[in-house]
C-alpha cells in the first residue's frame, strides 16, 4: 500500500502541475468552475503527498491501528483524505484462521472464511513485530501467519 500511495502522489502532483500551468498560461483562469477544479485538485494532491511523509506515519502509529482487547483483535483502517480512519472492525482471536501481512496492509480470515482487511501506515516487518507483541505464543501457533510475496 505504501508503494501505491507513492505512485498516486506522483500522478496527482503531475496532474496538479499541468492544471496549474493551464490555469496560469491560458484564459481558463477567467472561468470560476476551472479555478474551483484546480483548487479541489490541489487539496487532493496535498492529501496524497502528505500520506507519504514521515509525519503521516508518526500521526498514525500501528499501536493506534492494531489493538487487542481481552479476546478480540481490533483493526482500524486508514481511508480517505489526510488522517481519516474507518471505524474499528473486531475479530475474536480464537476464531482467527489466517493472517496475511503485506506492505501497509493486513488481511485477517476467521473460521467462517470472513475476510477483514486493514490499510495501515507501516511496512510488513513492523506489522509482524507488533502482532508478535499482541498475540501470545500459543495464539500465534494456532494461527497461520503469512507474509505476502510481491
Amino acid at each position: 500500500m505504501l508503494a501505491i500511495n507513492k505512485l498516486l502522489a506522483k500522478i496527482s502532483l503531475t496532474i496538479a502541475l499541468v492544471l496549474i500551468a493551464l490555469w496560469v498560461f491560458t484564459p481558463l483562469w477567467h472561468s470560476a468552475a476551472f479555478s474551483l477544479f484546480v483548487m479541489l485538485w490541489g487539496f487532493i494532491t496535498l492529501s496524497s503527498l502528505y500520506r507519504v511523509t514521515p509525519l503521516f506515519v508518526a500521526r498514525n502509529p500501528i499501536t493506534d491501528l492494531l489493538k487487542r482487547d481481552v479476546n478480540q483483535l481490533a483493526l482500524i483502517s486508514l481511508a480517505g483524505l489526510f488522517d481519516f480512519k474507518r471505524k474499528a472492525e473486531f475479530v475474536l482471536i480464537g476464531q482467527i484462521k489466517q493472517i496475511e501481512i503485506g506492505e501497509g496492509i493486513i488481511h485477517v480470515t476467521d473460521v467462517n472464511d470472513q475476510l477483514i482487511t486493514a490499510v495501515l501506515s507501516v511496512n510488513s516487518s513492523q506489522i509482524n513485530s507488533h502482532l508478535a507483541q499482541l498475540l501470545s505464543e500459543r495464539e500465534r501457533a494456532q494461527i497461520d501467519i503469512r507474509l505476502q510475496t510481491q
